[in-house]
């Protein structure tokens, strides 16, 4: 399959740094900027053979302060982020300048890339309160290093209400944090992005439409609304697709390799309760080199929830990425194995957005004179979705 880049957007990107880019359409921007009643912290690994570890660290809100105090006895808080619930705070204050007399309790759970539960511990925090997780520690802690380094996973982090609760609760206080996958002996650290997502979001009408259930037990995330939208609402069995850019940074001169990140709020295959199954088998692709023009296309699956595709100078995910070209500005100087991998990510049907939802970006690794191991993140860009013919 081919289909050219339209020069609005995709084009700015080759130029451009390709940092950090948001989304080419409002509905599906992905969000880190608020605290929220769910965090997610899509991409977690202790490698020891490799030097590789994630830390992660949030801080807490509680609710009274955000101005998210319901006042009902039955439901006494509302959920963050308010402006993603589609709520208002009311009277929201600044934290208090001593630690709070009373401290409630947080839940973190780790999942494989299937998203299968495999460990989850609780941690006592107050109003404004740092945690710190290091995960090589914290699998170290519980004596299961040897049995979890290397794998590759993603954790959520919520109030232990939820865990003890045969419901969803709205938790009564919020996170916010950041994270970072550390490689070599802290040589180099690389931003891994940070989803806080609210319990449930009015929609159109007023409804509220939940975004957070339990599978097996544990939590997981019905709809990602801070996250890429993957929904096609229109009920017409015909599939749309997104696109989602990703550049390629494979000059054996100074890389490394490159790992593709793409995290999903369901595996392709569908659970008891979906009427439509995800199909992600055949996630249909194409590479451009830094000129934009096009060099192959390929299918390649993405069925888990995690999906990570490690790329290295001599041995690429995809055909096209080995090439060189002399660019057409500046310098003119030699470009060798750079360029752009497009994914038309499928669509699912559901009358509700974000029903299909995720988050996507790329880590770079680069190497090069006395520091061999070097890190960096770009978010993925996003394009519209259409109908692919």
């Amino acid at each position: 399959m081919v289909r050219e880049f339209k020069k609005t957007g995709v084009a700015t990107a080759l130029t451009g740094a390709l940092l950090a880019a948001a989304s080419m359409s409002s509905h599906a921007t992905v969000q880190l900027s608020a605290p929220g009643d769910v965090v997610l912290v899509p991409y977690v690994i202790c490698d020891t053979a490799k030097t590789i570890n994630t830390m992660v660290g949030l801080i807490t809100f509680y609710k009274e302060r955000l101005g998210l105090g319901s006042g009902t006895t039955a439901d006494p808080y509302l959920p963050a982020p308010s402006g993603l619930a589609g709520i208002s705070p009311t009277n929201p204050s600044p934290p208090a300048v001593s630690r709070a007399a009373t401290s409630r309790t947080l839940h973190w759970y780790f999942y494989n890339s299937r998203s299968e539960h495999q460990l989850d511990g609780i941690i006592p925090v107050t109003d404004n309160d740092f945690v710190r997780i290091d995960w090589c520690s914290t699998l170290t802690s519980l004596n299961q290093l040897t049995k979890y380094s290397g794998v590759q996973g993603y954790m959520i982090f919520v109030e232990n209400s939820l865990d003890r609760s045969a419901g969803v609760p709205i938790p009564s206080f919020a996170l916010y944090g950041h994270s970072y996958q550390i490689a070599g002996n802290w040589a180099t650290q690389a931003f891994i992005p940070v989803i806080a997502n609210p319990i449930w979001s009015k929609d159109a009408s007023g409804a509220l439409v939940p975004n957070i259930e339990k599978r097996a037990g544990y939590p997981a995330f019905r709809r990602l609304v801070a996250g890429t939208d993957y929904t096609d609402n229109d009920l017409d069995s015909r599939t749309l697709q997104r696109d989602v850019y990703m550049r390629y940074f494979l000059d054996p001169s100074l890389a490394t390799e490159n790992r593709m990140v793409f995290w999903f709020n369901r595996n392709e295959l569908a659970a008891s309760t979906d009427a439509v199954k995800w199909v992600r088998s055949s996630v249909p692709g194409e590479t451009y080199d830094s000129e934009q023009n096009y060099k192959a296309s390929f299918s390649y699956p993405l069925p888990n929830e995690l999906n990570v595709i490690v790329s290295t100078p001599t041995d690429p995910a995809f055909p096209g990425m080995l090439h060189e070209e002399t660019e057409t500005y500046g310098g003119k100087f030699t470009v060798v194995n750079t360029g752009i991998v497009r994914f038309g990510i499928p669509e699912i049907e559901s009358a509700q957005p974000f029903y299909g939802s995720g988050v996507s970006f790329n880590m770079l690794g680069l190497g090069a004179g006395s520091n061999p191991v070097q890190l960096q993140t770009e978010m993925a860009t996003e394009g519209e979705d259409y109908l692919f013919q």
